[in-house]
């Protein structure tokens, strides 16, 4: 689980790199992992992650991609140089993690009201699809969006009222076909 960053002691990772125009499909690729992780880009070209186990190891491994795709890539490491800018960085990670989190909450109340209503046929899929999403959210949270706890709690009640949805309507056939 992820803590609360000391600004003063946060270190960060910035990926520097550049491949050819063509193909696309290489920095297609990239842009994909980089979005995966979660990371901001600072400018083109250059993308930044707070510096820990695993974003150091997927940097290195996209770094070494990069590489083999005839482009160039520097991997640096260090800390801005006042406690605003770092400020200014965690920040901009929780706003892009917050909405996500938005977007996930109002989709699982959409879902919680639609099986309150009704059958709750198909949102078994819709559902899981969701938790996939808050998952992977949650792995490229890692200043802990204060609303990731209100994330977790509306896709928790959008399950029970599927789970209570279905439960109802398998009643209803039972009694209806006795």
């Amino acid at each position: 689980m992820q803590q609360e960053p000391d600004l003063k002691k946060s270190r960060w990772l910035i990926l520097i790199y550049r491949l050819p125009r063509e193909p696309s499909r290489p920095r297609v690729a990239v842009w994909r992992k980089l979005k995966d992780l979660g990371a901001l880009y600072l400018q083109d070209g250059v993308a930044a992650l707070p510096e820990d186990a695993v974003t150091r190891e997927q940097l290195e491994w996209l770094q070494l991609r990069i590489q083999e795709g005839d482009g160039n890539a520097t991997l640096w490491e260090g800390q801005p140089n006042t406690l605003a800018e770092n400020k200014e960085l965690v920040e901009a990670f929780r706003t892009s993690r917050s909405a996500a989190y938005q977007d996930l909450i109002a989709k699982a109340e959409r879902i919680q009201r639609k099986a309150v209503l009704g059958s709750s046929e198909g949102f078994f899929d819709e559902l899981s699809k969701l938790e996939r999403g808050f998952r992977a959210e949650r792995r490229r949270d890692y200043f802990r969006s204060p609303l990731r706890q209100e994330a977790s709690d509306a896709l928790k009640a959008a399950r029970a009222a599927v789970r209570e949805g279905k439960s109802q309507a398998e009643r209803l056939d039972r009694e209806s076909g006795s």
